[in-house]
């Protein structure tokens, strides 16, 4: 892999789940999670993804790891295309891949003491003595902040910080290049929030690890990340260079999230945007924009067709037809 090439290409991403039928002889219904998602994470980066619950972000990141199959589309990882893959290669691909989880509690096996759940990943990749996995397992304990006489204990004899502390010597002790780190201060109490990012750039400039970092708080993306998706009901609405995004927010709906971040400065000027009417059933979204129903700026031309994504600045782009109109209107 050359140095400007990325380390993780999507390309026209489409995942689809499908729906129970309510009787018989109903049609075949699917509910559309992600649809034509497209970026490029470079290596040694922190690339944020944002949204609302449910619009795909999840889902999008478990693609990446080969845990959800795409229907259509193309994933490329360190130069080598994941979706063309058999089982055996996609195995051997996804140990350079980690994840960290939202939920400490309940991604920690309480019956495991912490040598069982850190080793874990060097008992499933074989070779090692038990020996050489408790050294290891001690090791990447002191990097997180914990010591080696944390090994014997079990989660429960752990705050819910060092729960997140455990899971995330779990995520790096084979040393993987890419890391989604799904929510991972989202359970955890406000005042070990910053204890547990600034672990997070610490291990990343010490060992170059590429994070996928989805969140909804984004404060937080704002501070740690370099690049930015802002997804909606599946699809990207802005995308591009964070501090770019946040000086100049183009979509109604990038706005609207911007215009609900916590702002501890009581006497500046903080108008929150309020979104109108209801998400549609991702069984049958709108035709036209995804936004079309809900965004204050929309007009007769948003529902002719789906806007593609133009760029309207270096390294930004959005979609929205405000700035690519449908051939209709030109």
């Amino acid at each position: 892999m050359q140095k400007n090439e990325p380390l993780l290409k999507l390309e026209n991403i489409h995942v689809s789940f499908p729906v129970k039928k309510d009787y018989p002889f109903q049609k075949k219904r699917f509910v559309r999670a992600v649809s034509d998602v497209s970026l490029e994470v470079f290596e040694g980066e922190t690339f944020g993804l944002v949204g609302e619950s449910g619009c795909g972000k999840s889902t999008l990141a478990n693609t990446t790891l080969g845990i959800q199959k795409v229907d259509s589309g193309k994933i490329f990882f360190d130069g080598q295309e994941l979706t063309a893959m058999n089982k055996k290669q996609l195995n051997e691909a996804r140990r350079k891949m980690q994840m960290i989880f939202q939920d400490p509690f309940s991604s920690l096996n309480p019956r495991f003491s912490v040598f069982d759940i850190v080793s874990e990943p060097l008992r499933i990749l074989g070779g090692y003595t038990r020996e050489q996995m408790r050294e290891q397992a001690a090791e990447m304990l002191r990097e997180v902040g914990l010591s080696e006489g944390d090994l014997d204990r079990f989660p429960s004899d752990f705050s819910g910080g060092q729960k997140q502390r455990i899971g995330i010597a779990r995520a790096l002790i084979l040393k993987p290049k890419y890391l989604v780190c799904d929510e991972p201060v989202s359970a955890l109490d406000v005042s070990v929030h910053a204890q547990i990012l600034n672990l997070l750039m610490d291990l990343q400039e010490k060992y170059n690890i590429t994070y996928l970092f989805i969140s909804h708080n984004l404060a937080v993306v704002k501070r740690i990340c370099s690049r930015l998706l802002v997804m909606y009901f599946g699809k990207t609405m802005e995308y591009g260079d964070v501090d770019k995004i946040f000086a100049n927010p183009v979509h109604p709906y990038t706005r609207a999230l911007m215009s609900a971040v916590f702002d501890t400065d009581i006497d500046s000027k903080h108008e929150r945007i309020r979104l109108q009417g209801e998400v549609p059933s991702p069984i049958n979204p709108p035709p036209g924009c995804r936004f079309c129903g809900r965004c204050p700026e929309e007009e007769p031309f948003c529902k002719q067709g789906e806007p593609p994504l133009v760029e309207i600045e270096e390294n930004h782009f959005v979609s929205c037809f405000k700035y690519a109109k449908p051939k209709t209107e030109e």
